[in-house]
């Protein structure tokens, strides 16, 4: 069972950071007229702090919330309840713990922004992630649904949701 929960863990951290490395080139396609726009005529957003972005992480893995209390933690989330019950699978058999650390910064996307997640996992070193993405959709922040997708494509890729599928 050990080696087994090694397993999880260490691909989670790969995961985590592979993810952060790669590219986005559907976040790439946005119209400067509609962007500029935007800008102009909404309130400048409060950019979250790391406790804050740590809070919707741990929502979304905890074993003791209903899926219900957690699909408003990743983008699209309340289309793919299943994407939760895998992350906190992988979360408890790996041990591992998320805490997102400051700086919280803009992302290159509007609205966005891009923090480092600390990955600790049991007896181990902890595993720094760099740009995980979050979302600011209707002045609540969620995790970008391609990073909880990827994680658990190569933790758990028996249960990938649909949502997460290419093509859809």
């Amino acid at each position: 069972m050990r080696k087994k929960a090694l397993a999880v863990a260490l691909s989670l951290a790969t995961t985590l950071t592979m993810t952060a490395c790669g590219g986005d080139k559907d976040s790439e396609k946005s119209t400067s007229s509609s962007t500029a726009a935007s800008s102009s005529a909404a309130p400048k957003q409060q950019t979250p702090t790391a406790a804050e972005l740590t809070q919707v992480l741990n929502r979304a893995v905890d074993p003791n919330l209903p899926t219900e209390q957690k699909t408003d933690t990743v983008v699209g989330g309340e289309k793919a309840p299943q994407l939760f019950t895998a992350l906190t699978k992988s979360r408890e058999e790996s041990k591992a713990q998320l805490k997102v650390v400051d700086p919280v910064l803009p992302s290159l996307t509007p609205g966005n922004v891009n923090a480092t997640v600390t990955l600790t996992l049991p007896q181990q070193q902890p595993n720094n992630i760099s740009n995980v993405e979050f979302v600011n959709e209707g002045g609540k922040w969620k995790l970008d649904q391609k990073w909880a997708c990827t994680l658990v494509e190569n933790v758990l890729p028996d249960q990938v949701p649909p949502m997460c599928k290419k093509g859809n």
